[in-house]
Order: C-alpha cells, then sequence, then structure tokens
C-alpha cells in the first residue's frame, strides 16, 4: 500500500512534464497514468512493472500536435486515434508471437537505453527547478491547439533538450533555488542511505515527510517557498469519466484517406515507441525479480489500456524504468501493487488532489535521483574506458570490465541516439525494425548452433559430463580452455566459461548483468 503511494505521487510530476513535452494538457497524461496501471494489471501483465505517459511517445506526439494537417482539424484531435490504433497493433502484435521478443532484446540495447533514460530522468529533474510554462487557463483548455507546423518535416530536435526545459526561466530568487537544492539533497540522502540502516520505516515516505517538514517548517517561515505539485499544473482531473465523443473534442473524420495517412503514420511509430520501452522496462524488471515476465500478457494489457486511454482522452503509456524500480525497492512487487498504484493514481486525481498538490517537487526529485543512481549500468561506463586499452591490459582486468568491443559500441550508439536525436516518425519505427531483426537473425543463428550441436553429439564428437546449459561459443572457448576435448573426448570441467574471441577473455552485457 505505501509503495502504491509512493509510486503514484511520483507519477505524477513526472507525467505532467511528459504532456508538456508533447503539447498536451497535463490530465491527459494524469488519466493514462491510472488507466494503464489499473488494466494492465487486471489483465495479469509482469507483477511490479509500472505503465505510465512515455517520455519519448511525448517527443513523437509533440510533432503530431504542432502539425497543421492537410484536413481541417489540426493535428491534436488526431491524437486520441493515434493511441487507440497504436493500442490495437500492441494486440495484434501479441498474437503474432511477438511477446517473446519483448522479453528477449539484446543486452547490449538494454543497457544503452536503461543509461539513456537514466540521463534523461536526471535532465527532467532539472525542469523541475524552473518556472511553469502554462497559465491555469491553458491547463484547463489544453485541446484547443492550432498546428504551423507542416504535416510531413524533417528537424533535429535535441531530446535533452526537451526533457531539460530549454529556453524556461529557472525559479528565483537565488536563494529559493539554494533551498529547492538542498531539499532535494535531503530527500536523495535519506532515500539512498535509510535502508542501509533499517528497512523498518519507508525511506521514500520518509522522505517525503522530512522535506515537507523542512519546506512547511522552516523555509516558509522565512518567506522561502520552493515548487509544489500545485505550482507545476497540480494533480486535478476535472472530468476523469469524460470521453472523447463529447462536445469538448473535435474528432478528424474517419471516412478520409488524408486522415488515415497520418494516423497510419504516427500510429506504427508510435507502437515502436511503446514497443520498445516496454522491452527495456520488462528486462529490467526481470533482472531485479530474477524471473521472465509475461511479454504476451504485458502486451496484451497494455494494448487494452492504450485504447481505454485514447477513448478517455488519454495520452497512452508503456513500461518506465524508473517508476518500476521506485516499486520494487518499496517491495511493491505484484499485480496487486501495480493495481493499487492505478487506483491511488485515480483517488489522487479525482479526490485527494488538495492534499498531494502541497507535497514540495524537491521530494519528488530527490527520491528519482536516488532511484537513477539505482538502476544506471554503473560497470557499463567503466568498460567503456577500459575499450580503449590495449588487448594485454584488458585481459589483466576482472571479467565484468572486460567486454567485448562489439557490446560497448552498439550500447554507446544506442545511448548517444536517445539523447541527441528528436525521436521521429520514421527513426523510430526504423529502431523498431532492426531490433526486431538483430533478435530474430540471433535467435535463428542460437537455433542453428544448438542444431549443429546436437548433431556433433549424436555422431560421438563431443560428449557432455554435466547437464548445464551450454551454447556453441561456450563449447569453443572451453576447446581452448581444456574443458572439452573433442573426437570423443569428455568435459573435464563442471562450469561453462564465459565467451572469449581472438583478443582475449571478455564477458557480453547479458553475462555481466545484475539487478540494480
Amino acid at each position: 500500500f505505501i509503495s502504491s503511494i509512493i509510486v503514484a505521487i511520483s507519477l505524477i510530476p513526472e507525467s505532467i512534464s511528459y504532456a508538456l513535452i508533447a503539447g498536451l494538457p497535463p490530465s491527459a497524461a494524469l488519466q493514462s497514468c491510472w488507466i494503464t496501471n489499473v488494466i494492465t494489471a487486471a489483465i495479469g501483465g509482469r507483477p511490479g512493472m509500472i505503465t505510465s505517459a512515455s517520455g519519448l511517445a511525448a517527443l513523437l506526439l509533440y510533432r503530431l500536435v504542432r502539425t497543421n494537417t492537410v484536413v481541417e482539424e489540426t493535428g491534436i484531435m488526431f491524437v486520441p486515434y493515434v493511441i487507440m490504433f497504436s493500442g490495437v497493433l500492441q494486440c495484434v502484435a501479441a498474437f503474432l508471437g511477438l511477446g517473446r521478443l519483448v522479453s528477449s532484446f539484446p543486452a547490449p540495447v538494454v543497457v544503452g537505453m536503461v543509461n539513456a533514460m537514466a540521463l534523461l530522468i536526471l535532465a527532467l529533474q532539472l525542469r523541475y527547478a524552473k518556472e511553469f510554462p502554462l497559465s491555469r487557463e491553458e491547463v484547463l483548455n489544453g485541446w484547443n491547439v492550432d498546428g504551423t507546423a507542416p504535416a510531413v518535416e524533417i528537424s533535429w530536435n535535441i531530446s535533452l533538450f526537451s526533457y531539460f526545459g530549454k529556453g524556461f526561466e529557472w525559479i528565483s530568487p537565488t536563494l529559493t533555488l539554494g533551498i529547492y537544492a538542498a531539499e532535494v539533497f535531503t530527500a536523495f540522502v535519506i532515500s539512498m542511505f535509510l535502508p542501509k540502516l533499517t528497512t523498518f520505516l519507508p525511506a521514500t515516505l520518509v522522505s517525503v515527510l522530512v522535506v515537507v517538514a523542512v519546506e512547511f517548517g522552516l523555509a516558509r517561515q522565512f518567506g522561502v517557498e520552493t515548487p509544489l505539485i500545485a505550482d507545476y499544473g497540480g494533480a486535478e482531473v476535472l472530468s476523469p469519466w469524460e470521453t472523447i465523443f463529447t462536445s469538448k473534442y473535435t474528432l478528424p473524420s474517419l471516412f478520409s484517406w488524408e486522415s488515415w495517412k497520418i494516423i497510419l503514420g504516427y500510429g506504427f511509430a508510435l507502437f515502436a515507441t511503446t514497443f520498445t520501452e516496454t522491452a527495456i522496462a520488462l528486462n529490467v524488471v526481470d533482472r531485479l525479480d530474477e524471473s521472465q515476465g509475461p511479454g504476451f500478457l504485458v502486451l496484451i494489457g497494455q494494448g487494452v489500456a492504450n485504447i481505454v486511454s485514447g477513448v478517455f482522452g488519454g495520452m497512452g503509456g508503456s513500461g518506465v524504468v524508473s517508476m518500476s524500480v521506485l516499486a520494487d525497492r518499496t517491495f511493491g512487487t505484484t499485480c496487486l501493487s501495480t493495481f493499487m498504484t492505478g487506483l491511488m493514481m485515480f483517488v489522487f486525481v479525482t479526490w485527494g488532489y488538495p492534499v498531494i498538490n502541497f507535497i514540495p517537487l524537491s521530494a519528488i526529485s530527490g527520491i528519482s535521483i536516488a532511484m537513477v543512481c539505482s538502476f544506471i549500468q554503473w560497470r557499463s561506463m567503466v568498460a567503456t574506458f577500459t575499450t580503449c586499452l590495449p588487448s594485454r591490459k584488458r585481459d589483466q582486468l576482472p571479467p565484468q570490465y572486460n567486454i567485448a568491443r562489439a557490446d560497448v559500441f552498439i550500447m554507446l550508439i544506442v545511448t548517444a541516439a536517445c539523447l541527441i536525436i528528436d525521436v521521429s516518425t520514421l527513426l523510430f519505427f526504423v529502431l523498431g525494425l532492426a531490433i526486431f531483426l538483430y533478435t530474430s537473425i540471433s535467435a535463428w543463428r542460437e537455433r542453428r548452433n544448438e542444431k549443429e550441436l546436437m548433431a556433433s553429439v549424436e555422431a560421438g564428437e563431443v560428449q557432455f559430463a554435466h547437464s548445464g546449459q551450454l551454447d556453441n561459443e561456450s563449447v569453443q572457448d572451453q576447446e581452448t580452455q581444456g574443458g572439452v576435448t573433442t573426437r570423443g573426448g569428455t568435459v573435464q570441467g563442471s562450469e561453462p566459461r564465459i565467451q572469449q574471441d581472438e583478443e582475449g577473455q571478455q564477458k557480453s552485457f547479458r553475462e555481466i548483468e545484475s539487478p540494480p
């Protein structure tokens, strides 16, 4: 229960930020948070995985929102249809067997995107220390936006700047900014180090209570007011049961090919985006729980959730790494805790917002930074520098820092792409296709190697004296290490050795990853 409260509170400013990035009203993101978590948990998705509005999807929707379409309606009116169409694609993908692909992403891609998401979330915390860009009227009437950009435009926008809130003014005066930073540091220290002292008290809840006490018991007594959730758009949703079929929304006609071109193009791109983010979150949660999640149910649950979210004016959602890690650290590792997170989110945005609005943003920011420090892959960063060393020096390093250069290169490419490239329609569709092809080819090679190995075993060329799982690369490695003798020999060692190439003993990311 406490885990659900903490995660729901943390989701509020983060989801509002994603709505701002997309150019949508905050209510669109808040709606998505409670709808997606309730539905995915009810259908039976991955226990412990939190679903919410997506930052990378927000960058994609921003392009749609600012589009001056060739039909009568503006781009923002296509958002519900695009969200629902991407949900339909997720359900279709589940029945096509892509659920297995979700839980078997290439390890370098997972590490690269996890590191990129960590850096983007850090940039997002700086956005909380800036002035909120919307007035109260703009928050309430956020669906009345006129697109000005061409329907098809390739531009270069830095994703990191969108998260950072480039162009927004910092809160003032300087003393307020300093007190805000001190409160963030306090929440960070408590969240990071209190669990090392005791697990009786939930560190995240203590962080929130301490910062609230500092804000209202000290800072505001001396006239210093740092931003609260109320100052960042607030947690209120006026009509959570209002659908897109009311007079508030002016939906485009579905009997026009021009409309369908926009829906199909952005829908496929949004599907690739949410599919990728969900796969990364699922892989991270799998490593935290040391089990494999049901990829089929995850896709079905999120597909249905996005369809319902689009009907109620939400901006859709996907798996979120940071909040899933936060749920794991607060012992919210079941489907019930995910369901309670959505339920608490609904309670907060409908009835509990007068209380939630008084929580300082600094407390949420400190907790988020602590979560980033816990799931970022620090070993991969060290391995990035060790790849520059000569082979002889690398062979003297511990195996966890002696990673194949090809894996490190893929990791850096994925991280850089997420940080510096505006995730446009074409880019994310191609990224999803490339990952699909990469994984499919790797799986085909593994099956081929297994068949060749089994054929060798049946022919009596290789005999095994143990029952551990062994792939072809490990067999080749053990041949060089004396663990396997061919032509009728036997296995001398009882443990399969790590991957090795011509440069010496090396590990891949898949073998060195450990739960944060």
